[in-house]
C-alpha cells in the first residue's frame, strides 16, 4: 500500500506538474508563433499524439502501478490500461499527415495548388480529395474553417515520401504570400496553456 502512495504522491506532485508545463509550453508555442507571426503554421500531427501519450501516462502509470501492489489480477481491474492502449493505437492510426493553425479555406487551398504546382505534380481535385494523377496517389484534405484548422495526409499510398516534398513548399507559399489567418485555436491554445501553468503550480505546491 506505501508503494502505491509512494507512486501517487510522486504522480500527483512531481509528475502531474512536469506533464502539465510540458504540454502548457507547446500550447503556449504553437498559440503565440501563430499570433505573432500572423502566418499558419503546419505541424506532423504525429506530435500532437506524442503529447496525447503525455497526457494520458499518469493514470496508465497508476493504473499499472495498483496492479503490481496488490498483486490482483483480473479481467476488469486491466481495462483501465488496455483501454489506454487501444485508444492510442487508434489515435497513432487515425493521425497521419500535417496538421495546420491559423488557417482560412483559400489560404489552405491556395497553399496546396501553389505546392503542387512547384514540384510539377498534376493533380484532380475532388471534394475533401486531391487526386496526384501523376504519382498514382490521392490527398486527404480535410479543413475546419471555424476554428482555422486543416489536416492533411496521404490515402493508402506507397509515395509516402510525395506528403514531406509538398510541405516545404506550402511553408514557402505561407512565408511568401499574404495569408489571411484565423486566430481561433492560436487564442484557445494559449488559454489552455495558462490554465495548464496554473495547475502545474497548484499540484507542485499541493
Amino acid at each position: 500500500m506505501s508503494g502505491v502512495l509512494s507512486t501517487g504522491s510522486f504522480i500527483l506532485n512531481i509528475y502531474f506538474p512536469l506533464v502539465f508545463t510540458l504540454m502548457a509550453v507547446f500550447f503556449l508555442y504553437i498559440g503565440l508563433k501563430v499570433i505573432t507571426s500572423k502566418k499558419p503554421l503546419l505541424l506532423p500531427s504525429k506530435v500532437f499524439f506524442v503529447f496525447m501519450v503525455i497526457a494520458f501516462s499518469p493514470q496508465l502509470i497508476m493504473s499499472v502501478e495498483t496492479q503490481f501492489s496488490t498483486g490482483v489480477f483480473s479481467l476488469l481491474s486491466l481495462m483501465s490500461p488496455i483501454m489506454y492502449v487501444v485508444l492510442l493505437a487508434f489515435f497513432w492510426i487515425q493521425m497521419k499527415g500535417y496538421m495546420a493553425i491559423g488557417i482560412s479555406d483559400d489560404s489552405f487551398r491556395n497553399a496546396l495548388h501553389y505546392a503542387l504546382d512547384q514540384n510539377h505534380i498534376q493533380f484532380e481535385e475532388q471534394v475533401s480529395l486531391i487526386k496526384l494523377t501523376n504519382s498514382n496517389a490521392d490527398l486527404l484534405v480535410s479543413v475546419q474553417s471555424w476554428v482555422g484548422t486543416g489536416q492533411q495526409k496521404l490515402k493508402q499510398s506507397k509515395s509516402k515520401h510525395l506528403l514531406n516534398t509538398l510541405v516545404p513548399s506550402i511553408n514557402q507559399y505561407f512565408q511568401s504570400h499574404s495569408v489571411k489567418t484565423n486566430s481561433t485555436t492560436p487564442v484557445f491554445y494559449i488559454l489552455i496553456g495558462l490554465i495548464l501553468l496554473v495547475l502545474s503550480v497548484f499540484f507542485y505546491s499541493f
